[in-house]
């Protein structure tokens, strides 16, 4: 058995306290300006507005591929009628 374990002391060491850093000078409005997309310098998008091109382009193909199934099927039935 390993005897090192229960020696009262936690596995991992808590984490570091936050400390607040004072700013080294006034902001300055350029610096808080946002951007075209209405986000600041280094700012992260939402969720939402980077996975809405991926939704719009999953939404294309879904449409493709059932408009290709009608065609396959259309196809199908006229060959059936004709033979």
């Amino acid at each position: 058995m390993d005897e090192g374990i229960d020696d009262g002391e936690p596995l991992v060491p808590p984490e570091a306290p936050v400390i607040d850093l004072p700013l080294d000078g006034p902001a300055d409005d350029m610096t808080l300006e946002p951007a075209a997309e209405g986000l600041l310098p280094f700012e992260t998008p939402p969720v939402e507005m980077t996975d809405e091109r991926a939704d719009l382009l999953h939404r294309f193909g879904v449409l493709a591929a059932v408009a290709a199934l009608v065609l396959v099927l259309v196809a199908l039935r006229r060959r059936r009628r004709d033979a």
